[in-house]
């Protein structure tokens, strides 16, 4: 793509702008749920257990994570089409960008195999007359353990692409 036209400027701008938007949400509401909200719940027992049932039976909460995942990926798919494999791996910047792309797909493949695929049967069954703790203890503790992979890919890629620019002055 030339880059050097009003209107791809323009384009990858708001290429970057979604990529940086989605991925605060993927990884802010990752960190929320593996950090504070499923530790909560787990810990106040029954009462937390119906807590985390509401959540996913009553809000969109299985769907924010893998759709903000998926557009950040996307985003992040088609602003790295924009670099030649030559420009990408020629600097520092662009070796840890790549690095963090990796971390990036590392994460997004694991949370979609390992927990939202889970999250989607974990609320249809939440929702159903027969939900009992048989049916969905193991399915939560499964989330939260893969969650808990996913979310630490996830920020590690976020800081991989986050530092990246600086990384031309520490390697130089």
């Amino acid at each position: 793509m030339d880059v050097s036209t009003a209107g791809a400027a323009l384009a990858i701008t708001a290429l970057r702008l979604l990529h940086i938007v989605a991925g605060l949400l993927w990884v802010g509401a990752a960190l929320m749920m593996s950090l504070y909200i499923e530790p909560t719940a787990a810990a106040s027992g029954a009462d937390g257990k119906r807590f985390l049932r509401a959540l996913y039976r009553k809000t969109n909460v299985a769907r924010l994570i893998p759709l903000s995942a998926a557009v950040t990926t996307l985003a992040g798919l088609l602003l790295y089409g924009v670099l030649s494999y030559h420009e990408a791996m020629s600097s520092p910047m662009g070796v840890i960008l790549s690095v963090g792309a990796l971390f990036g797909l590392l994460a997004f493949g694991h949370g979609y195999f390992t927990v939202w695929r889970r999250a989607g049967e974990y609320a249809r069954l939440a929702s159903a007359v027969e939900a009992n703790e048989e049916t969905l203890g193991p399915i939560e503790a499964k989330m939260r353990r893969n969650g808990r992979v996913s979310m630490w890919l996830a920020l590690v890629s976020l800081a991989l692409m986050a530092g990246a620019r600086y990384a031309g002055p520490i390697f130089a």
